[in-house]
């Protein structure tokens, strides 16, 4: 009986994901998106420079190879073309999600373990000199001057994306940029706006309710050593157009080019702005129903 009554829970968890999701693509996919895309490398270059992203920089890139294979452009190149965005002195950066079960007892190894974020960010793991963060749930994979500082402490995490995450410290700089590349508009795919509920839920009642289970898991690190860590595992849906609506056009770069739907938005503002609203109780999370009295603190 007990574990019918988990799988009843579950139900409306499930159904405002379901919900969520049909409404995003119903409202917010652009008219001009076409699957996949007519897009070339030269018209990615267009769009970061017109944005604003320079040698220095430190660029996390989420993307969607289904929507970006247009078969005029390779990842091997596609990659090339964002490092040089950035330059020698700039971080190129993008999620490497292991592709391994988030379980109690997971083995993860941080050199072998593929990336299930995508065909780009395989690609990118297995670049040279490329760095990666120790975390079952967001590992991250970073590449110049910033990968060391981004990576490093992952594997301290309480949360997978609080200040010892790549997530939180993009906000650190000035610099960083978080760009989708044919992952949807209205910040549908943005990983640091996880970093509200990790910077809050020790002071929120509603967030803490988002952290009630613990994974804990094996790692290997790149130099052979076997370690554990422990992460909080995060519960409930999103409706990202909610949070969405407090970035300007400016803040929050959108177009469609080639048919590829692509934004732009610089990470401190992101995130900064996020948690300054999660404060306030508003919040992307539509299930749990987000109650205003659950944002008091305690």
């Amino acid at each position: 009986m007990r574990v019918e009554s988990r799988h009843y829970k579950k139900i409306p968890d499930i159904l405002a994901g379901r919900i969520t999701t049909y409404l995003h693509n119903k409202n917010h996919t652009s008219n001009n998106k076409t699957t996949p895309s007519k897009v070339q490398i030269n018209t990615i270059q267009a769009f970061l420079d017109r944005v604003g992203i320079k040698n220095g920089d430190v660029l996390f890139v989420h993307s969607s190879w289904e929507n970006l294979n247009s078969g005029l452009i390779t990842a091997p190149d596609l990659i090339k073309t964002l490092i040089n965005q950035v330059g020698e002195a700039g971080t190129l950066a993008m999620p490497a999600i292991p592709n391994t079960p988030q379980i109690n007892g997971a083995i993860f190894n941080v050199k072998r373990t593929p990336s299930a974020a995508g065909m780009l960010t395989e690609v990118f793991r297995r670049y040279p000199n490329v760095k990666r963060s120790i975390n079952l749930n967001h590992s991250v994979c970073a590449l110049g001057e910033k990968a060391e500082y981004l990576t490093k402490d992952h594997h301290l995490s309480e949360t997978s994306w609080d200040t010892n995450s790549p997530y939180y410290r993009l906000g650190e700089f000035e610099n960083a940029w978080i760009v989708g590349l044919g992952v949807g508009h209205r910040l549908q795919v943005a990983t640091s706006l996880h970093c509200v509920e990790s910077a809050l839920w020790k002071e929120s009642p509603y967030f803490k309710k988002l952290f009630r289970n613990q994974v804990c898991y094996e790692f290997k690190d790149s130099q052979g050593e076997i370690g554990q860590h422990c992460y909080k595992q995060r519960t409930g849906q999103i409706y990202t157009p909610k949070i969405a609506k407090y970035f300007s056009k400016d803040e929050l770069i959108e177009e469609t080019i080639d048919g590829l739907e692509v934004y732009a938005i610089k990470a401190k503002t992101l995130i900064e702005r996020t948690v300054a609203l999660g404060k306030e109780g508003k919040t992307m999370y539509v299930w749990p129903i987000p109650w205003p009295w659950l944002f008091n603190k305690k």
